[in-house]
């Protein structure tokens, strides 16, 4: 006999609950104990994002859940695999835990420099383009990336829109490597994140694949100067989506700037900048190519550290304040040009972060006139999270 004092929520009142508290992982966990009815709504969250660090937590995760129907990875949206040497064949056939993933859109694969050496033969053999079926985002960082490996992988998942390739090391060059193309090549209609030793080879085989590309961001980690015209073949690969550029520059030549030509994506309708060593004036140089096209560009942003401007050689450090002051005069004109307001966004340790306004005093003496005419947008502080630290 029902409880006549029962309170009985209306569905979608429950799952207005039980999203709200999608991030704290805890509270969902008692919310399983409310009653059997609360548990599949509960299970979307908490099994959103599934981590396997280590080999041992993915045979703990076969070992529980040996029945796929009684598996709660159809809830799991992203994927991060540290362990891709311990995946096997086996593992993707129809009772494997891989089928189980069926809705896996984003996926990140990490491998360290001892684990591809160890597990060179079984990651050229790891079944992850089982995942193609619902797969849209892929992410590989790695101290050493096997690049046939790689493009192997990329090329057999035909709905991939993001791509990220992070490795600025490598033991094979691209080229070597044979450049198979699907008949049907992925859609790569979101972001494509670069930060490698070089961009050639990749760069080569993302031009070739016979449906052309599409990307409308691109985040890209600058280490030699070859790669600048790597970066423009893309741009102009993709110059009638391209909306969002984001470029870092590692390149340690304060004299030798290079060229960004961003009149080569006329679409954009944000661009940031950072120089992340001791060469500035780049960032002006590609400002100056800023033209009556871009009609659609609202936000120009500069990345700064607090340390661009510590420099032991007083020659070099005041070749570089010269640039520093060009490019204040470069934005002042920018916001008198296109109405562009330009901001600010400072990487910062987590101690830096607590000198916070020192950083304002910081950035006003770089910035001193866009500062004093008040056109600069609030500045952002973005903590700073090395990639690196995960091998």
């Amino acid at each position: 006999m029902s409880n006549p004092y029962q309170v009985h929520l209306p569905p979608e009142i429950l799952d207005y609950i039980v999203d709200f508290l999608r991030d704290q992982p805890e509270t969902l966990k008692q919310c399983c104990l409310v009653s059997k009815s609360w548990v599949s709504r509960t299970r979307k969250h908490l099994f959103a994002n599934i981590e396997f660090p280590i080999a041992d937590d993915l045979e703990t995760w076969k070992e529980i859940f040996i029945d796929p129907s009684g598996s709660p990875a159809h809830h799991t949206r992203t994927l991060r695999i540290d362990c891709v040497g311990a995946v096997k064949e086996e593992d993707a056939e129809e009772d494997g835990w891989i089928p189980t993933f069926s809705c896996v859109t984003r996926l990140w694969l990490v491998l360290d420099r001892d684990s591809v050496s160890r597990y060179n033969h079984a990651i050229s053999s790891t079944p992850l383009h089982k995942f193609s079926s619902s797969l849209k985002s892929l992410r590989v960082s790695a101290s050493v990336l096997p690049y046939s490996w790689v493009w192997n992988l990329v090329r057999s998942l035909s709905l991939l829109e993001d791509l990220a390739l992070i490795g600025p090391d490598s033991y094979e060059q691209w080229d070597s490597q044979p450049a198979a193309y699907p008949s049907v090549s992925p859609a790569f209609t979101g972001t494509l994140e670069l930060d490698l030793f070089a961009m050639e080879g990749i760069t080569r085989r993302l031009l070739d694949l016979p449906n052309g590309l599409h990307f409308r961001k691109f985040t890209f980690s600058w280490r030699r100067k070859d790669d600048i015209r790597w970066m423009e073949e893309l741009m102009v690969a993709c110059s009638d989506t391209l909306e969002s550029l984001d470029v870092t520059h590692y390149v340690f030549d304060y004299m030798g700037p290079g060229l960004i030509d961003l009149s080569k994506a006329p679409k954009l309708r944000d661009a940031i900048l950072r120089p992340r060593l001791l060469n500035v004036a780049w960032v002006t140089i590609a400002l100056q190519t800023i033209s009556p096209k871009h009609r659609d560009l609202r936000q120009v942003s500069i990345g700064v550290h607090c340390d661009l401007l510590v420099v032991a050689d007083a020659n070099i450090g005041k070749t570089i304040r010269g640039q520093w002051m060009n490019l204040d005069r470069i934005l002042v004109q920018l916001w008198e040009s296109h109405g562009i307001r330009p901001k600010v966004v400072c990487s910062v340790t987590e101690e830096e972060k607590e000198g916070e306004e020192a950083m304002h005093e910081y950035i006003g003496s770089l910035f001193p006139e866009i500062t004093r005419r008040g056109i600069i947008e609030p500045v952002e502080f973005v903590q700073i999270c090395w990639y690196h630290q995960i091998y």
